[in-house]
């Protein structure tokens, strides 16, 4: 497809794009392949064609009008011939492959070495400070770029400020709560060390090991990177692999082995075996970056805590069941890069960076691979994040005020969306021999309240009790909703619902989404009794969905307390609902 994809680039070409000009992508994945199976192969027919792609960014440039790229102070030097932080590692890898292969003259080095120069000088106008992903995709560009073109008064300046940008990252903990981030900010640290020679420093940082455990702990049995923050479903799981086959060989891991291992098969699952140059560009560095010495290991985690202080995760897991359950806050550290995103990007929606307004959530929950819960998604467009808002997580929602829950609780709780500032911490978490239980702590800054979350997982009935427990710390009205978002469901009687998960969109314009198990579906109970629930339809995940919930809008007194008490059972969608609630 790659002619196809480059003439559908050149018809739907807008110079007015907010990001900018950018060549086709497919150009740098495929040329990274070519030049990969040159080096396995010596078979020039794909050094050919690494030359040709190389080349052919320089020819294409000429769409971009001249008139606009003039009023464009970061194209001094021209437009940027390859997309700085996602195309061009993989660009200048390919040259790398055939660089001795004789195919390229001094003039020809001249145009990859422009192509690379435009594509990194664009950087220097907009410098992103922080432990995330954009900042150290930043600094691994322009240290590999420097590497690549040699020692001038430009390629020094470069290298100075991605010591910069590298100084918050390397070695520190990320700012970002997202998994579709997350991994790009371990890949761009990975390149990073590497081109700098930091190898060393770098992975023997604990902080560095934290996070190749923390997702090789996260996967699921079958090795699903369950979403939270910004992602889409499973999204860039094929980045993982390359990481994780980097932390295998670094630290001769057999469980990260292991996991980058089960989330490649789950991943072309997912796709069908629908290969694709982007997942093949990455599988190019997660074989260059294997070692087939370290064994494979078994990942038989059960259930735990995965880290109180930073990723403030817990997982609930035994041999058939699986729930992620995600309390962070925006933390404090981190403070100035912080304040820097907040006051530079308009990004109201989400905590810094990525991250959702998902505190003591249900991120996710699964039986035998039937998925019940899942995350909201992303965005159906830019600049904001919609599903980011609190609403549209498995929660307690909380609004200032008494609203009308006569016709709808989703009209009533829906706001301007913007993320609202709290503190957690984790009270409880204890794995016995018959139940798992947690409890974290919410302290709601906005409405001066504290909310407790605790959840119960009893093994022998593979269900789940969520209790939730509010104090109020001034007099005010609120309304409160205990909200679950599904796919497809109904009322079963009054707080009773059946809901269930047929597929789950990777995007806006998904026409092939995942097609989830269908044995299994999650019944869930409000028992509080007092409360209004309702079932409704809304859009979430970038298609139709369902919310069930249960509210209570009214005036509290000061240190009044409400509960709610809410109970998730799995069953296979055969049996009968009505046989199965009323058991707690």
């Amino acid at each position: 497809s790659y002619d196809e994809q480059i003439q559908k680039w050149k018809d739907d070409f807008d110079p007015f794009f907010m990001f900018g000009y950018t060549s086709p992508g497919i150009i740098a994945s495929q040329i990274h392949m070519e030049g990969f199976l040159y080096k396995l192969t010596g078979d020039m027919a794909h050094a050919e064609f690494v030359k040709k792609g190389l080349l052919q960014v320089l020819e294409l440039s000429d769409i971009f009008p001249e008139n606009i790229r003039l009023e464009r102070v970061e194209y001094k030097k021209g437009v940027p011939l390859l997309e700085p932080l996602f195309q061009l590692h993989a660009y200048m890898n390919a040259y790398l492959y055939i660089k001795d292969s004789g195919l390229l003259d001094e003039e020809d080095e001249k145009k990859i070495y422009k192509a690379i120069d435009q594509s990194v000088a664009t950087l220097e106008y907009s410098p992103e400070w922080g432990a995330h992903n954009r900042s150290m995709l930043r600094a691994c560009a322009f240290v590999q770029a420097a590497g690549i073109i040699g020692k001038n008064e430009d390629t020094e300046r470069w290298v100075k400020l991605a010591d910069y940008l590298a100084e918050e990252s390397i070695g520190r903990w990320s700012i970002e709560d997202a998994t579709h981030y997350i991994t790009l900010w371990m890949f761009a640290c990975i390149v990073y060390a590497k081109w700098r020679n930091k190898e060393d420093e770098y992975y023997k940082k604990p902080q560095t090991k934290f996070y190749y455990d923390y997702i090789t702990h996260l996967i699921t049995k079958e090795g699903q990177i369950t979403g939270f923050g910004d992602s889409w479903y499973h999204s860039d799981w094929h980045i993982w692999v390359a990481c994780l086959e980097m932390g295998a060989s670094k630290y001769s891991c057999p469980d990260m082995k292991a996991a980058a291992d089960k989330i490649f098969r789950y991943g072309m699952k997912v796709i069908k075996n629908q290969y694709s140059p982007g997942i093949g560009s990455y599988c190019v560095y997660a074989y260059e970056w294997s070692d087939d010495n370290v064994s494979i290991g078994s990942l038989d985690f059960g259930s735990e805590d995965l880290d109180e202080l930073v990723g403030k995760k817990i997982i609930f897991r035994d041999d058939t069941s699986y729930m992620l359950y995600n309390y962070r806050d925006e933390g404090y550290y981190g403070y100035i890069p912080r304040r820097y995103l907040r006051t530079s990007i308009p990004v109201k929606a989400e905590k810094m960076h990525h991250g959702h307004g998902d505190e003591n959530s249900v991120s996710h929950l699964e039986t035998e691979g039937n998925i019940l819960l899942h995350e909201g998604g992303y965005r159906d467009r830019l600049p904001n994040g919609k599903y980011r808002a609190d609403l549209y997580h498995n929660k307690l929602v909380f609004r200032q005020g008494i609203k009308d829950l006569s016709e709808s609780a989703f009209d009533a709780l829906h706001d301007e969306g913007y993320y609202k500032h709290v503190d957690t911490e984790k009270l409880h978490f204890q794995s016995f021999e018959k139940t798992d239980y947690l409890r974290t702590r919410n302290y709601y800054k906005p409405l001066d309240l504290v909310w407790d979350r605790a959840v119960t997982y009893i093994k022998s009935e593979k269900a789940y009790i969520v209790v939730d427990w509010i104090e109020n710390k001034s007099e005010k009205e609120i309304t409160i909703g205990n909200v679950w978002h599904t796919q497809l469901g109904r009322e079963v009687c009054k707080g009773v619902f059946e809901t269930y998960v047929d597929n789950i969109k990777r995007g806006t314009n998904d026409t092939e989404p995942f097609e989830n198990r269908k044995e299994y579906s999650l019944l869930i109970e409000f028992l509080s009794g007092k409360n209004k629930c309702f079932i409704e339809d809304i859009r979430r995940n970038h298609g139709e969905a369902k919310m069930v919930s249960e509210c209570v809008s009214k005036k509290y007194v000061c240190g009044e307390r409400d509960i709610f008490v809410t109970l998730l059972t799995p069953h296979k969608r055969d049996a009968d609902p009505d046989e199965i609630k009323g058991r707690l």
